[in-house]
């Protein structure tokens, strides 16, 4: 490759990065956009007037990557020759993001698609004039460093920037937001809240609301307010002083109607699973909330998303101001993804006693330690969740009362005081509907089980994100039957873009569902046909003419001696 452009050394060659940082679906423009900043960055040529013999030779490495961009140095302005002091000590470079995302997996850019500079921080001690307090909490929840996301996140809200972060679960976003958003914070005389944060389920509330406590140290006063909770305790907690608002749009809307709540001095404001907010139905809250705050000043905004809808980029253009920047961790936003350090096994049974069987087997052959490992088991229905764990404590030997179950139709306070146990180790063993699949951060999950397959590749994907959170690893296991044809396309699909090797069982599950599908589609069609002929030979006003190309009208109808019941279709036409 460098025979084609003699210009370059080896050694310049060497202070240069690919760059993933924006999706380009052409191969044949994702070589001119390399090719061109390649060739444009040595003044050899523009875009346009790329050799052909480097199209074919550059050609294969464009289908690896989405779109590229050759990048200078990592230190600013500095000669290959100078390299070697990147290791000088108190050297923090201002890094070219497009420099690092190889290795950090992580690209920003602005709302016209140019690469963001940002100096990342590497670990909580190289903040800059934060609180005392705040660098105090840093150093009790003893953080090793910090995430790719947290990295460049937090500089850039640290500089006043509207973001919007795309990135997985169990990517550190809470602290990512929470730590710019308590470095900046200064209370208001009034008492009312300094910093929002919107969040669509109880249990991401509560979460959220003990990462800003355990930060704060006791110098900020945190509230929350969501559903199924006594709300004449939040409201008067509310009134005697809040700096930092956690909240569900449906509790908050509610509080801001009664007066209880203001918003009007608030100047940090975070959607957090922005994606999660539409799908369930906040649009409307999120715009009568947005209606409360003071038009004169606009508070500095993070978004929060694992996909990247239109829906989602319609808020973003709605809320956010023009002067923001697009934070991707991986391929996040382009499709579901997990963390690498999840394993993802499945297993293909058919009845409810051979799930508990195997599962059972697991534990018994040490592949599950239930004396180490903390293990969630995923199902369906809420009253699955008592069979379940009955059945597997049974099989178990072990009693009732260390086996928790949680799922809707349990109080607020019952789902607490499982979680509790659960998180205390009180309890090992969770047996859940999907109330508990998305959200909620316990980072010693080492298990997860879908005892019953989830129905959408979504659910999936955030059950199996309860483990290989925060840089550990996790198993997943699933179990799959015949009934789980819908998920099974889906499922080969995710676990190719994974690099997960797919099952012999599981390709010809998604083949056969497929079948049947379009054996049924076959079958409205016919029906759908029938129909229009029939439809089309009894206009409602006598009989018509004949298509068969016959001028003759039709005789008049003669007596019919059939029974009434041969003039239905047969269930097979339908």
């Amino acid at each position: 490759m460098l025979g084609l452009f003699p210009k370059v050394s080896v050694s310049e060659c060497h202070n240069f990065r690919i760059c993933d940082f924006c999706y380009c679906q052409e191969p044949v423009e994702r070589m001119r956009r390399f090719t061109g900043a390649l060739l444009g960055r040595w003044g050899a040529a523009q875009c346009g007037a790329v050799p052909f013999q480097a199209h074919r030779t550059l050609l294969p490495l464009m289908n690896r990557v989405r779109c590229f961009s050759m990048v200078s140095s990592a230190y600013e302005g500095s000669s290959p020759a100078s390299s070697s002091n990147i290791g000088a000590p108190h050297a923090v470079p201002k890094t070219n993001v497009s420099a690092v995302s190889t290795e950090h997996d992580v690209s920003i850019t602005d709302g016209n698609g140019d690469c963001v500079e940002v100096t990342p921080l590497n670990s909580f001690e190289e903040l800059r004039d934060a609180p005392r307090w705040l660098a105090e909490g840093l150093r009790t929840l003893k953080y090793p460093s910090t995430t790719d996301i947290q990295k460049f996140t937090i500089p850039l809200l640290a500089e006043g920037h509207d973001a919007i972060g795309l990135a997985p679960t169990g990517s550190g976003k809470t602290v990512a937001f929470a730590v710019p958003a308590l470095a900046g914070f200064k209370p208001n005389p009034d008492g009312t809240p300094s910093v929002l944060v919107l969040a669509p389920t109880r249990e991401l509330v509560q979460q959220t609301t003990k990462v800003f406590q355990n930060l704060g140290c006791g110098q900020v006063r945190v509230c929350e307010a969501y559903g199924g909770a006594p709300r004449d305790l939040q409201a008067r907690r509310l009134r005697n002083g809040c700096d930092v608002l956690v909240a569900c749009p449906g509790r908050l809307k509610d509080f801001l109607d009664g007066g209880e709540v203001s918003l009007r001095n608030l100047s940090f404001l975070v959607f957090d699973e922005a994606d999660r907010l539409l799908d369930m139905g906040f649009q409307v809250h999120l715009d009568e909330i947005m209606a409360y705050l003071d038009s004169a000043s606009h508070p500095q905004t993070m978004m929060w998303s694992a996909t990247w809808p239109e829906s989602v980029q319609e808020m973003v253009r709605k809320y956010l101001s023009d002067d923001r920047v697009l934070i991707r961790a991986g391929t996040a936003g382009a499709g579901l993804q997990v963390n690498e350090h999840i394993k993802q096994e499945l297993i293909f049974c058919r009845t409810f006693t051979e799930r508990i069987e195997k599962l059972g087997l697991l534990v018994e052959d040490g592949t599950i330690d239930d004396n180490s490992d903390k293990l969630i088991i995923f199902v369906e229905r809420q009253a699955d969740t008592e069979n379940t764990a009955r059945a597997f404590s049974h099989r178990l030997g072990i009693d009732t009362r260390y086996v928790g179950a949680i799922h809707g139709g349990l109080s607020q306070r019952q789902r607490d005081r499982v979680m509790s146990m659960f998180k205390n180790n009180q309890i090992r063993l969770l047996v859940a509907t999907d109330v508990a699949s998305r959200g909620l951060d316990i980072p010693d999950v080492t298990c997860v089980v879908n005892f019953q397959a989830p129905k959408t590749i979504d659910s999936y994907c955030h059950r199996i994100g309860r483990t290989g959170r925060a840089g550990r690893t996790g198993t997943a296991y699933t179990f799959l039957s015949e009934e789980d044809g819908g998920l099974a396309t889906e499922l080969v699909n995710y676990l190719t873009r994974c690099r997960v090797t797919v099952p012999n069982e599981l390709m010809q599950l998604a083949e056969n569902h497929q079948h049947r599908m379009q054996q049924q589609r076959r079958r409205f069609r016919r029906a759908d046909r029938g129909d229009s002929s029939r439809r089309e030979s009894n206009s409602g006003f006598g009989r018509r003419r004949s298509d068969r190309g016959d001028s003759r009208e039709f005789a008049p109808r003669r007596p019919n001696s059939r029974k009434l019941d041969d003039d239905l279709p047969s269930t097979l036409d339908w």
